[in-house]
């Protein structure tokens, strides 16, 4: 049984070592994950996603400055062996939800030009295409950004 619950301080050295796994090429750190789970449920909302009670198998994470203005998503992570299990939907519809709660306008995300997969979820979630940033992942790694209208 897949569970939900938000991110705390005790999640961040196993997600930090998941994500080291999962974005080898550019990681966040144990610091950054601390930086962002500070402001939970103020500024960021933070969740996992674990297998079971206690094995997290996924995580993501979203940005809102103050309530009316944009939210980002900041992260959606899951782990090889628990994809195409609607982890990943459950927790960016939680992001979605949250960002309605703000009274954001809009919400944005990156998302990797070759990672079809994930573009796919997001397009069927109501997200569209607005604009290509070259390198943004690294040299030669562009992202899509993608938004959604809220209101």
């Amino acid at each position: 049984m897949i569970t939900y619950r938000a991110m705390i301080p005790l999640d961040i050295p196993v997600v930090a070592s998941l994500e080291k796994e999962i974005f080898k090429d550019d990681p966040w750190t144990v610091a950054q994950f601390k930086e962002e789970v500070s402001n939970n449920g103020f500024t960021r909302h933070y969740l996992v996603a674990c297998e079971g009670q206690h094995q997290i198998i996924g995580w993501a994470g979203a940005l809102c400055a103050t309530d009316g203005a944009d939210t980002d998503i900041l992260t959606i992570a899951v782990v090889p062996d628990f994809r195409m299990r609607g982890v990943a939907r459950h927790m960016l519809t939680s992001l979605v939800d949250w960002a309605y709660t703000k009274k954001s306008p809009q919400i944005f995300l990156e998302v990797e030009k070759n990672n079809q997969l994930a573009q796919a979820l997001y397009i069927s979630e109501g997200f569209a295409a607005i604009s290509l940033r070259p390198d943004y992942y690294g040299v030669g790694l562009d992202a899509v950004v993608m938004s959604k209208i809220l209101t």
